[in-house]
C-alpha cells in the first residue's frame, strides 16, 4: 500500500485508493459548477433587470418624443402656414398699384374687410387664410394703410394628449402651455371672438388636434419722391452752370446756401441725391449737393459730387398705370384746346378729387380754386401736353398723361410755389419699346413733380425746377438746375408698398 502525501506542511501521509482520489475529484467538479451556475443565473437576472430598465425608459422616451417632436413641428409648420397667408394678402395689397384690373379677384369684400377661402397646402395639410383692411387713409395723399391679419393651422395627430413640458418653477417653463394646442374646440374664438376683440365669443369645435398662430402685418405705401432725380437708364447732368441741391419748403422759400455751413438751413441743403438703375452716370461738371448711387457704375469722388458715393445699389421701378380708384370724370371740359378754365364743383379732398377726363391740352388750361378751400383736382390727359397749365394757390393738381409733353418752362404755372401742388404721371405704354418724352426749354422757371418710369427727360439752356422727377432717362445741360423739396418725401400717389410692421398674436 502506497502512502499519498498530503500536500500538509507537517509532510504527514495518509493511505489512499483509487476511490478516494474519483470521490476527491467528483466533489471539486460539482462544486466549481454550483458556482458557475450561479454566477450565470445573477448575470442572467442582471440582464433582465437591466432591459426592463432599459425598454421602461426608451419607452417612456418614445412617447414623450413623439408627443413632443409633433408638437414642435406642428407648432412650428402654423407658423410658416400664417406666414405664408401673410405673403399672399401682401401681394394683394400690392397688386392695388401694380395691377389694380386684377386686385382683390376671389377676395370677399364685407364692410371694407377683405377675406379669402382658406387655401390647403404642403405633405402635412397645412391651411391659411387671411383678412385685409385699410384701416388709415392719409388725408394728405390719400394712400390707404393697410392691415393684414393672417392665420395659419397645422394639424396634430396622434393621442389627445400634450406633452411632458408643463413643468412650471423658476429654471423651467412649459412649452405645452404656450403652444396652446386646441383639442376639441378652437380657444382663441372662444376666448377672444374670431376677430379677436371680444366680440362673438363661442365654442366652435375642430375636427382633428391643431395649431393654430397668428401674425399681423402693417403694409405703408411707398410714395415716389424720394430722390431729386431718379432714373432706370442713363442720368446726364447738371448743367456745366447748373447745380442739384435741395431745400425744406415747410421752412419757406428756395435759396441757395448749400456752400454756407452757417445758415440755419444749410442742413437741408444737401439732399439733392441722384440714383441710376445702371452703371451710366456721367455730368457736365455741375455741381450735385447730395448722393450719387449707381448700379454697378464707376463714379469717383470728385469736387463735383458733395456727398456719399455708392456704386452698388441695384432698383427696379415698375411702369405706371393709371389709378382706377378715381371718381368719375365730369362731363366738361373735354378738351383742352384754347383757353380753358376749370372750375370745380366741389373742394374734393386727397382720396376724392373732382376728376376730368381730356383728349389733350394745346392751348391755356386754369385750375381755380374753391373759395378759400384746399382744392383736389385729377386730370387725366390722354394726349399730348404742349400748351400751358396754371395751377392757382390752394389747388393741389394731379396730372396723369398717356402721350408726352413739349412745353417751355413758363407754360407749368403752379402759383403756389409748392411742387407738391402739381404733380404729373405719366402713364406707362403698353407697348414696352414706346418711350414716353419730357421735353422742358427755355425760358421760365417752373415747381412741380414728375412720375414718368417710362419717359426721358430732356431740359437745356436755363430753366431753374423746384421739385423731383423719375425718369427713364436724364438730361440737363446748360445751366438747368433741379431743387429737390424734402417735403416731397411723403407726397404723391403710392408706388408700391412695403412691410413696416410685423408682431405675432400669442392670445
Amino acid at each position: 500500500m502506497r502512502r499519498v502525501k498530503r500536500g500538509t506542511s507537517d509532510d504527514s501521509w495518509r493511505p489512499c485508493g483509487s476511490s478516494g482520489i474519483i470521490s476527491s475529484t467528483v466533489s471539486i467538479t460539482q462544486g466549481r459548477k454550483n458556482v458557475q451556475a450561479n454566477v450565470l443565473l445573477c448575470v442572467l437576472l442582471t440582464i433582465v433587470v437591466v432591459s426592463s430598465i432599459g425598454a421602461s425608459v426608451l419607452l417612456n422616451c418614445a412617447v414623450r418624443l413623439n408627443v413632443s417632436s409633433g408638437q414642435v413641428r406642428g407648432w412650428k409648420e402654423a407658423l410658416a402656414a400664417a406666414e405664408a397667408g401673410g405673403d399672399i394678402a401682401y401681394a394683394e395689397v400690392r397688386k392695388t398699384i401694380l395691377n389694380p384690373s386684377q386686385a382683390w379677384s376671389g377676395w370677399t369684400n364685407s364692410g371694407g374687410i377683405h377675406t379669402n377661402t382658406p387655401a390647403s397646402f404642403g405633405p402635412h395639410s397645412l391651411t391659411t387664410s387671411s383678412r385685409i383692411d385699410s384701416f388709415y387713409t392719409d388725408p394728405t395723399t390719400g394712400n390707404a394703410w393697410y392691415r393684414i391679419r393672417a392665420k395659419g393651422t397645422a394639424p396634430f395627430g396622434g393621442l389627445r394628449r400634450v406633452g411632458m413640458d408643463d413643468r412650471m418653477s423658476v429654471g423651467t417653463r412649459g412649452d405645452t402651455l404656450l403652444r396652446k394646442l386646441d383639442f376639441s374646440f378652437d380657444h382663441f374664438i372662444a376666448t377672444y371672438g374670431p376677430n379677436g376683440d371680444g366680440a362673438g365669443k363661442a365654442l366652435v369645435s375642430v375636427s382633428t388636434p391643431q395649431f393654430t398662430r397668428r401674425i399681423e402685418l402693417i403694409a405703408a405705401p411707398i410714395t415716389p419722391f424720394e430722390a431729386a432725380v431718379k432714373c432706370t437708364t442713363s442720368f446726364l447732368g447738371p448743367g456745366s452752370a447748373g447745380v442739384i441741391d435741395s431745400y425744406n419748403s415747410n421752412n419757406g422759400p428756395y435759396y441757395f446756401c448749400a456752400n454756407n455751413p452757417s445758415d440755419p438751413h444749410y442742413s437741408d441743403s444737401h439732399s439733392g441725391s441722384v440714383a441710376v438703375a445702371t452703371p451710366n452716370f456721367a455730368t457736365f461738371n455741375g455741381t450735385i449737393y447730395g448722393n450719387v448711387s449707381t448700379n454697378s457704375g464707376t463714379v469717383t469722388p470728385s469736387s463735383h459730387i458733395q456727398g456719399i458715393i455708392d456704386n452698388n445699389v441695384p432698383f427696379t421701378v415698375p411702369p405706371f398705370v393709371m389709378p382706377t380708384d378715381l371718381p368719375i370724370p365730369q362731363a366738361s371740359p373735354t378738351s383742352g384746346s384754347g383757353n380753358v378754365t376749370i372750375n370745380p364743383p366741389a373742394a374734393g379732398s386727397a382720396t376724392t378729387p373732382t376728376a376730368y377726363l381730356i383728349s389733350s391740352v394745346s392751348g391755356t388750361l386754369t385750375i381755380n380754386q374753391v373759395g378759400s378751400s384746399q382744392t383736389y383736382v385729377a386730370i387725366h390727359v390722354t394726349g399730348n401736353i404742349t400748351g400751358k397749365i396754371t395751377v392757382k394757390a390752394g389747388v393741389h393738381a394731379r396730372v396723369y398723361f398717356d402721350g408726352n409733353i413739349d412745353v417751355k418752362a413758363r407754360d407749368i404755372d403752379n402759383v403756389s410755389g409748392l411742387a407738391a401742388n402739381l404733380q404729373f404721371y405719366g402713364i406707362s405704354p403698353t407697348d414696352p419699346s414706346t418711350t414716353q418724352r419730357i421735353d422742358i426749354a427755355p425760358p421760365g422757371d417752373f415747381a412741380a413733380t414728375f412720375y414718368a418710369p417710362s419717359a426721358d427727360y430732356h431740359m437745356n439752356g436755363n430753366p431753374d425746377i423746384t421739385g423731383s422727377i423719375v425718369c427713364k432717362t436724364y438730361y440737363g445741360n446748360g445751366n438747368t438746375s433741379w431743387h429737390y423739396d424734402r417735403a416731397l418725401d411723403k407726397e404723391g400717389d403710392a408706388v408700391d408698398y412695403r412691410v413696416v410692421s410685423y408682431v405675432e398674436d400669442i392670445r
